[in-house]
């Protein structure tokens, strides 16, 4: 195995758990005369107060997760705690995911306070916090350190965990929609969430009694829930039906140890990696790709350089044709002030990319002394990215961490990387989208682009500046957040080569 490959995004397996991809109702059968709309009037009014489900992905049971209702000696004040526990295969590896939260809330679901801890490969990602006077304060912890925030709210926020409870407590009937925000503790951030009922429908293959039908979409993802007349979330599809959460007894969840230690289907090899009908040689030498896509139309923007041309005329419009050349890496220098203006607002710190941290700026600072050119800025960035942070299977928090631990995947190299640039004085932005990879195919991952006086693209896992032309850019910006749509084509994706040279050494 190539050495890098285990260092591609990983974003579909950490993508928030139940901000998944719409799917075909096509096992439902709709119910022409529903019952009476439901509205339960508060979390006490509720009749039922835990629910366990499995989580099958690909077919293969991965995990289970958890919602129970308490009241509180408080008055008027429930806890929800919910957790959810995953084990996937990875590139061959056994990945462990756990997510477990507590979310003190009013009977209306409006939070009071929170705490959310997320553990992946052993580190542990801990989030506490509270709402008070219209604003919501956090603090992070993925060490020692505690990172506090404040968030100013412009209406009521609701936690995650109650996003299948919303329309429960606010009305299930055909046509209801509604819109609120919830803090997304993997994100770590507050997001808008749309809801509508569907109808109401029953699936006998599926084993679905007759439920409400509610779309969600949130971060750009969408998920289908079937909620019964009890006001129980009994099923779920995501992916086209890849990705199924599904209503089962507490013995029957916590056996999913024993079915995932029998798993065979691997997350990338068997599901997300997009072949090609003959093998790209030496791609990262690549200088001229052109490959249709499909399964990415309507779904993701079609973006331009630098280097990238995207098109879809012709056919029947399903199909995306990229052109790439690859990016010299010297962009021409414009005249007039050192950045475009629109590039300033690449500068500022984003989630999981901490550009305004002391020690990213000491270090920035360091790796770039005695330059003034921003491009040689860029080069001397890269190269101590790629050569300082070692490639390992393991996930990273933030750009802070990946700088501290000096570990990571692609997605980790590209964080720090931005938020060195960022503190360098570079506008920097960050890159998601495939990368063909020798001997497997197109694989999702992670790079960036800086303005150094004309934008260049960057990939510090491979240390380059002017990356290959097998670098396919699906979405951009500013950190983590905006990489998370990328999930909504994942699986989905198939591609025909069109044209391809690479400058191959001997």
């Amino acid at each position: 195995m190539h050495r890098h490959q285990r260092n591609l995004l990983t974003l579909v397996l950490f993508l928030p758990l139940f901000a998944l991809l719409s799917c075909s109702p096509a096992y439902f059968d709709p119910i022409r005369t529903p019952p009476e709309p439901l509205h339960v009037r508060g979390l006490d009014k509720l009749s039922w107060n835990e629910l366990w489900a499995g989580i099958v992905f690909n077919g293969e049971k991965v995990g289970f997760s958890r919602l129970k209702i308490a009241p509180l000696p408080e008055e008027g004040l429930f806890r929800l705690e919910s957790e959810a526990h995953l084990r996937i295969r990875f590139l061959g590896l056994s990945k462990a995911i756990s997510m477990k939260s507590e979310d003190r809330v009013r009977a209306n679901l409006q939070s009071v306070s929170l705490r959310h801890e997320m553990v992946l490969d052993g580190k542990t990602l801990l989030i506490e916090g509270y709402v008070k006077d219209g604003v919501l304060h956090t603090i992070r912890k993925t060490g020692p350190e505690a990172e506090p925030s404040e968030t100013k709210l412009r209406e009521p926020l609701y936690p995650a965990a109650a996003i299948n409870l919303y329309p429960v407590l606010n009305g299930l009937a055909a046509g209801l929609k509604y819109r609120y925000e919830v803090y997304d503790p993997q994100t770590q951030s507050v997001t808008a969430v749309s809801q509508t009922v569907a109808g109401f429908e029953s699936s006998r293959s599926l084993g679905v009694e007759p439920s409400w039908k509610v779309k969600t979409s949130m971060l750009g993802q969408d998920v289908e829930t079937w909620i019964n007349r009890k006001g129980e979330a009994v099923f779920e599809l995501g992916m086209k039906g890849v990705l199924i959460t599904h209503r089962e007894t507490e013995n029957e969840a916590r056996r999913y140890l024993s079915e995932a230690s029998l798993n065979k289907k691997d997350l990338v090899l068997d599901f997300s990696v997009i072949r090609t009908e003959r093998p790209l040689a030496c791609p990262r030498e690549a200088t001229l790709l052109e490959v249709s896509l499909t399964g990415i139309a309507g779904e993701l923007p079609l973006l331009q350089g630098p280097g990238q041309e995207a098109s879809t005329g012709g056919g029947d419009g399903k199909a995306v044709t990229y052109r790439i050349r690859r990016n010299p890496g010297s962009p021409a220098k414009i005249s007039g002030p050192p950045y475009d203006v629109d590039s300033y607002r690449w500068l500022l710190p984003a989630s999981q990319v901490e550009s305004d941290h002391p020690e990213i700026i000491n270090t920035a600072r360091e790796v770039t002394r005695g330059l003034s050119d921003p491009l040689a800025k860029v080069r001397r960035l890269a190269a101590w990215v790629a050569h300082t942070v070692k490639e390992a299977p393991v996930d990273s928090f933030s750009a802070l961490e990946v700088l501290r631990t000096k570990k990571g995947e692609c997605q980790a190299h590209t964080m720090l990387y931005t938020a060195l640039a960022r503190a360098a004085g570079i506008p920097t932005r960050m890159a998601g989208g495939i990368v063909y990879m020798d001997g497997v195919g197109f694989l999702y991952h992670a790079w960036a682009e800086s303005d150094a006086g004309g934008w260049v693209s960057v990939d510090p896992t491979f240390d380059q500046v002017g990356v290959d032309a097998t670098h396919i850019k699906l979405v951009e910006g500013p950190g983590w957040l905006a990489i998370v749509p990328i999930g909504r084509v994942v699986g989905r994706v198939a591609a025909t080569v069109i044209d391809y040279q690479a400058a191959c050494r001997p």
